[in-house]
């Protein structure tokens, strides 16, 4: 027996149990409940730590809805597992539905909420949509430790004073905050201000505008021992900055804790950008090179942009040089850069020549997942158009559509124009033919100016058909010449039966094509029994050919050993025709000729009729 097999006297739940178990090692967690539905009657089989081991694993991939089922047929939920699946359904903003958990949860005679449990419904009503009152917070913490006898710890005073500050009420957070202080005091409470409580309040005041209250409490954190941590700076840098408090800023500096960091720089420069002071964001800028800091792609996207809103290109584009010599944003870490955040840089290099940079620096943004933007696309997609790289245009609009973005017409416009001016018909009929899918309704000049080249192109007989398709199906005007010149290049390229369909659609749609110009041209090309249909078919919609059309028709197919063709026509002539001569003399002369040749006399006899009475005809005229 392998070392893997299980024993031979090894009970059913346990071996049910240690399977569950293996299978929950992958990622994949459908054999495991595929495993759980062949077990007879699992929620009595399995152990209550199997199913809990399985709760949690729904509950870390997301499965909240399989999670929630499982929880609701476990006969004994432990509280960690019921912990996970809160979590989870709180992370998702499922609030309603993590309630009415709750509510189940704590009607079981063995529930046992604990201090995770707190703390999580703290975090996760705190930031959920909408916000519970303080109120609710208020009851919800005294609640639980008073009901089930357990502590709350620093985690749940800080879990509740942030959930207060998010709801905007900062007089019962200080309340809270003063008690917690009072505790640390007097009692031995493990609840106790540390570096996340004074943090949470000084964003808090800072929220509202209280510069000074924010500096006083940071002053009281100091002198309890309390260490200010990157975020307590940071967040006192932002809110100082925010109230236009530059002076308490430089306090801040002068503290000899402090060491700024690429986000401290930031901040800075945003505020000297958004009050116009760009000579002082750059010189926070080149303060971050004397002071080793790193640069990030905020850094740069932030100070390009206010050059560029300044009229400092020359400037900017020398920054740009610099992300793209150092590859500044293909380095992991730090803030997603926005792309929207370059679009002034992406306008002024389109305007002047110089798409490609562009490109490259928009190229290393995607590269960053950055958060996409149409008008950069657009932008970028019009600079390639007028420097004549449509190709580069066009990969531009995939990528857009890739990202369900819509390029708008502007751009698929300029890009099947720009493929028309360089004879790529394909290439502009695909175009067209994604701004149509893309739900966009191009002008009739543009289809006709389209098909117009694809019929003037080798080998792109089929796109056009398609293309005069998509126009019926459309109800776009149809051009007469366009539609004639189609049937005749549907015919050149041995597509006939799509010819005769498309024929027939046009005039089922109320249009038609210049019938004697293509049976000529028909004849021509040597075609005499296509020219024998097109001939009956403008009989059956009443279109009158001329006698010279039909005589042509008719002279072609009597020289290609065509005799029962041709006399089929002329019969069908003489039948729906007026009774003026249907061909001229010189024709039925040839047809009377070719069928008695063929050996078909009761054919050739009612041509030499036919003939007679025409002559007779016209002895009676003169």
């Amino acid at each position: 027996m392998g070392s893997g097999a299980p024993p031979e006297s090894e009970p059913p739940a346990v071996a049910a149990a240690r399977k569950l178990h293996h299978l929950l090692r992958s990622r994949d967690l459908r054999p495991a409940l595929s495993y759980l539905r062949t077990l007879p009657s699992p929620f009595t089989l399995l152990p209550n730590h199997a199913l809990n081991a399985l709760l949690r694993a729904l509950a870390a991939a997301g499965r909240v809805r399989a999670a929630t089922s499982l929880f609701r047929s476990i006969p004994a939920p432990a509280s960690h597992s019921f912990n996970s699946l809160l979590a989870a359904l709180l992370r998702r903003g499922r609030r309603r539905a993590a309630s009415a958990l709750l509510a189940v949860f704590l009607r079981s005679r063995d529930a046992s909420p604990d201090v995770t449990t707190l703390n999580t419904l703290l975090h996760g009503f705190s930031t959920a949509s909408p916000r519970p009152s303080a109120a609710t917070l208020l009851k919800l913490f005294r609640f639980l430790p008073e009901t089930y006898a357990f502590a709350p710890d620093a985690i749940t005073y800080n879990s509740l004073l942030s959930a207060l500050c998010r709801a905007g009420d900062l007089a019962t957070a200080c309340k809270l905050f003063d008690g917690i202080r009072v505790s640390e005091e007097g009692s031995k409470s493990v609840a106790f201000p540390n570096v996340i409580t004074y943090t949470t309040m000084i964003r808090a005041y800072c929220a509202k505008g209280l510069a000074d209250e924010a500096l006083a409490l940071f002053k009281v954190m100091v002198a309890n021992g309390v260490s200010p941590n990157r975020i307590t700076y940071n967040t006192m840098v932002q809110g100082f900055c925010e109230a236009g408090r530059m002076e308490l800023v430089k306090e801040v500096f002068d503290v000899d804790s402090f060491k700024p960091d690429t986000c401290t720089f930031n901040t800075l420069m945003a505020a000297h950008c958004s009050e116009g002071r760009i000579e002082d964001a750059m010189k926070v800028f080149d303060q971050m090179t004397e002071l080793h800091v790193r640069r990030d792609s905020a850094t740069y996207s932030m100070v390009i942009r206010a050059l560029c809103e300044n009229r400092e290109f020359g400037q900017a584009e020398e920054l740009v040089d610099e992300i793209l010599e150092k590859e500044v944003l293909k380095k992991r870490g730090g803030s997603v850069p926005l792309v929207a955040a370059y679009n002034p840089v992406f306008v002024y290099f389109c305007e002047n020549g110089k798409a490609k940079k562009a490109r490259m620096l928009f190229g290393q943004l995607l590269d960053r997942r950055s958060k996409v933007d149409f008008h950069a696309f657009k932008t970028l997609i019009l600079g390639h158009c007028k420097e004549g790289n449509f190709e580069e245009a066009y990969e531009l609009v995939l990528s857009m559509l890739k990202r369900d973005l819509v390029p708008d017409s502007e751009c698929y416009i300029a890009v099947i124009d720009g493929f028309m001016q360089k004879g790529r018909m394909k290439s502009a009929w695909e175009a067209l033919h994604r701004m149509l899918n893309s739900g966009l309704r191009p002008s009739t000049s543009t289809f006709h100016s389209v098909l117009l080249g694809l019929l003037k192109k080798d080998g792109c007989a089929k796109e056009a058909a398609d293309l005069i398709e998509i126009m019926l199906e459309r109800k776009i005007r149809q051009n007469v010449d366009l539609s004639t010149n189609l049937i005749d290049v549907l015919f050149k390229s041995d597509l006939n039966d799509r010819a005769y369909k498309i024929t027939k659609r046009l005039y089922d749609n109320g249009y038609y094509i210049k019938m004697e110009k293509l049976i000529t041209t028909l004849c021509d090309d040597k075609k005499f029994i296509d020219a024998a249909e097109f001939t009956l078919f403008s009989l059956q919609k009443h279109h009158e050919l001329s006698v010279a059309v039909h005589s042509l028709v008719l002279d072609g197919l009597c020289m290609n050993g065509r005799a029962s063709e041709a006399f089929q026509l002329f019969y069908e002539l003489i039948e729906n025709g007026s009774t003026s001569a249907v061909a001229a003399p010189r024709s039925l002369v040839l047809l009377h000729h070719a069928l008695e040749e063929a050996g078909k006399m009761k054919e050739a006899d009612f041509v030499g009729k036919q003939m007679r009475r025409a002559t007779s005809r016209i002895r009676q005229r003169s």
